[in-house]
């Protein structure tokens, strides 16, 4: 799709074998108006309060700026082809605000399907398949947490990698040995108003980065009956910057980024425990005597263990670690303050299942670094801290 279509219809597309048969499967009361028709949808409210820095929102203080409302449908409209689409209002802090979007909208087409093998391309707006969670980041309660892992799913730069305008091709094999799923994809994305700006200069810029051209893919594999699954992802988003003249002291540089992303989880009746490690190699370049050129390599990782003491209670645990430039892992060599160059997080949460449906979640963080933190919240930069808490709780309704 055209980028014209991106910034005036906002659209927004998702895997249907991923990401809607994990949206469709949510604990609700669907509307199915046939078999071959279904709509779901949700709505979610959070209340985040922090100590010295702001996090989706004016929360230094408390606030009620992190809200999130989609409705999502499901149509096979023939043997082999769907169409699933979801509309969303996400209010969180200046960096989303709360206008309706297309999440997704997409046509699957399946050119083979038997039992246990199936190929197919999608066309639409895509959901990126990064990682376990980023084709399910946008339906609250499919999140591993109130928050996604913060150091490897990016919020600065969140636009351009949850989805992407184009079309992918995949295959999903089903055999003894466990299931194999491999997706291609090629689309371009709107990196938003103003989060690139913020994500590479860590400021406002008089210019702005016209919309991403993305690819990449992603092999998943889930071992039959052990709890298993590893995913490798990769994605490049690469960005032209369009200074305005002769207001700008930058030049029309470029931004092109290498993210490859290990994922592992292994569930039993009670336990969950989940590991992702991003490898990020950033090119930085062309953008004149203003900012120089750079060639850096990030590092990121989470680790995360849930364990549900009863079916409609469980507690979590996480660690995690953003390095924004792994040859100034203390961020005393190229940033101002220096702890914008990482982040350290420890995370306790708990989730109840309290009526079908309803979720209640609630969750602390100790946070050492403000390498997630937006901008665009936090404008002066120099203000912020460096060692933070944030207090958390949230409620979801899905039906």
């Amino acid at each position: 799709m055209s980028s014209v279509l991106s910034k005036k219809m906002r659209l927004n597309t998702t895997s249907v074998p991923v990401a809607m048969i994990t949206l469709l499967s949510l604990p609700a009361h669907a509307m199915e108006f046939t078999e071959d028709l279904a709509i779901h949808g949700f709505v979610s409210q959070t209340y985040i309060d922090t100590t010295g820095n702001n996090y989706f929102g004016r929360s230094d203080g408390g606030s009620f700026d992190f809200r999130e409302v989609g409705i999502n449908s499901y149509w096979q409209a023939h043997e082999n082809v769907n169409f699933a689409a979801q509309l969303i209002s996400r209010n969180a802090g200046r960096e989303s605000d709360s206008d309706p979007r297309f999440d997704f909208a997409l046509a699957d087409i399946h050119v083979y399907s038997d039992f246990d093998t199936r190929f197919g391309m999608r066309l639409g707006r895509i959901k990126i398949p990064l990682g376990l969670h980023n084709t399910t980041r946008d339906a609250p309660s499919a999140r591993n947490g109130i928050f996604a892992p913060a150091s490897v799913y990016f919020e600065q730069f969140r636009n351009a990698l949850v989805s992407t305008d184009g079309g992918s091709v995949y295959g999903n094999l089903h055999r003894p040995w466990g299931d194999l799923s491999v997706e291609l994809y090629a689309g371009t994305s709107d990196p938003g108003a103003q989060e690139m700006e913020y994500y590479v200069f860590k400021q406002s810029t008089p210019g702005h980065f016209e919309d991403a051209s993305m690819h990449g893919g992603q092999v998943m594999y889930e071992a039959l009956d052990s709890g298993l699954r590893f995913a490798l992802s990769y994605t490049r988003p690469s960005l032209d910057y369009q200074p305005l003249a002769p207001f700008d002291p930058l030049m029309g540089g470029h931004v092109i980024s290498d993210m490859l992303l290990y994922s592992g989880q292994y569930n039993t009746e009670f336990w969950t425990f989940t590991a992702e490690y991003l490898l990020m190699i950033n090119n930085v370049k062309g953008f004149g005597p203003a900012f120089d050129d750079f060639r850096g390599k990030g590092e990121s990782y989470y680790a995360q263990v849930d364990y549900r003491y009863r079916p409609d209670l469980s507690l979590s645990l996480r660690y995690g670690e953003q390095i924004v430039n792994d040859k100034d892992r203390d961020g005393d060599k190229k940033f101002n303050p220096p702890y914008l160059g990482f982040g350290k997080n420890w995370m306790f949460g708990l989730q109840w299942d309290f009526a079908p449906g309803w979720i209640v979640r609630a969750e602390y963080h100790h946070t050492d670094g403000a390498a997630w933190l937006s901008g665009a919240d936090n404008p002066v930069l120099s203000e912020t801290r460096r060692k933070w808490e944030t207090y958390a709780v949230q409620l979801v309704y899905s039906f």
